[in-house]
């Protein structure tokens, strides 16, 4: 059975799986892990690389509307 699987940071159930117990969000356009019950957010750069989330920094784009 599968579950379902929701954003750790909107909520949102846009999610997609890019590896094993890797995901990408499509509306805040993060990527996350999950592993046993530790969640990891990160960010994707320009270059694809993940970077460790930065909540502030990230909220403040996406409400200014300059995510990409």
């Amino acid at each position: 059975m599968n579950s379902l699987v929701v954003c750790p940071v909107c909520g949102k159930n846009a999610v997609g799986k890019v590896g094993n117990n890797q995901y990408y969000c499509w509306d805040c356009f993060l990527e996350f892990s999950i592993q046993k019950s530790k969640i990891t957010v990160y960010e994707v750069s320009d270059d694809g690389s993940l970077l460790p989330y930065d909540s502030n920094r990230v909220s403040g784009a996406i409400n200014e509307g300059s995510l990409p």
